[in-house]
């Protein structure tokens, strides 16, 4: 038999990008990034302000574990 044990837990999914205008570099969960069609996603930067737009592909995946910031 062999015996499983858990490595890591995933807490949540967010994604890391740069604002298109000011290139502050940014972190935002899914519910946060608002599909707009034609591979495009809108979201509000806190530093312009202002709602941006960035595409799907410019998007870094990044997964947080139980215990890790």
């Amino acid at each position: 038999m062999i015996e499983l044990k858990i490595v890591d837990i995933a807490v949540r999914k967010v994604y890391r990008f740069n604002c298109p205008n000011c290139q502050s570099r940014l972190e935002a969960e899914a519910q946060e990034l608002v599909d707009i069609g034609g591979k495009v996603c809108k979201f509000f930067c806190p530093v312009c302000r202002k709602d941006r737009y960035i595409t799907w592909s410019e998007l870094r995946k990044k997964i947080v574990y139980d215990g890790s910031h």
